[in-house]
């Protein structure tokens, strides 16, 4: 798993970085997950996703001097077609109505949350962590915990 989702950032990263120092500027999104910032039963996963916030950080500071900026993007319990056969309709019904924004996220959520992080419109932001989740985090950790349990489980 650390492999997957901080190995691969550094390495892109190291091939990335020289080009944009040249240019004289540049903007890096990585994407960790709500999880990397709450915890959630599964240790390893939890793990890497929280060193991708803490090397996005890292490398916020130690490329902003190089017009550089990095941030990265923690999505919420996204329906993708990788979780689609976990999930019967009433677990993605209870997921929907979890979250405050009631409503179920796809990959275009976080799309645009990318674009905008990409975009001059966020020229002034470094460093940052965007929770692209329907405002879950700010539920109860129980609500948290338990979707996320049950959607790595399959059961509604």
């Amino acid at each position: 798993i650390m492999a997957v989702n901080v190995k691969s950032i550094v390495l892109a990263s190291k091939y990335a970085i020289p080009h944009m120092k040249n240019s004289g500027s540049g903007s890096i999104i990585n994407i960790s997950s709500i999880a990397g910032l709450r915890a959630n039963s599964s240790t390893p996963y939890t793990t890497s996703k929280a060193a991708v916030i803490g090397l996005t950080q890292s490398m916020a500071g130690d490329h902003g001097p190089d017009g550089i900026r990095v941030n990265c993007i923690a999505p919420g319990l996204v329906y993708t077609p990788m979780v689609a056969p976990r999930m019967d309709d009433d677990l993605r019904q209870i997921r929907k109505n979890a979250a405050p924004l009631g409503s179920e996220g796809t990959a275009w959520d976080v799309a645009w949350a990318a674009l905008f992080l990409a975009s001059d419109e966020s020229r002034w932001v470094t460093g940052i962590v965007l929770p692209v989740d329907a405002g879950l985090l700010v539920t109860s950790p129980v609500t948290y915990n338990r979707l996320s349990q049950q959607t790595h489980s399959g059961e509604g």
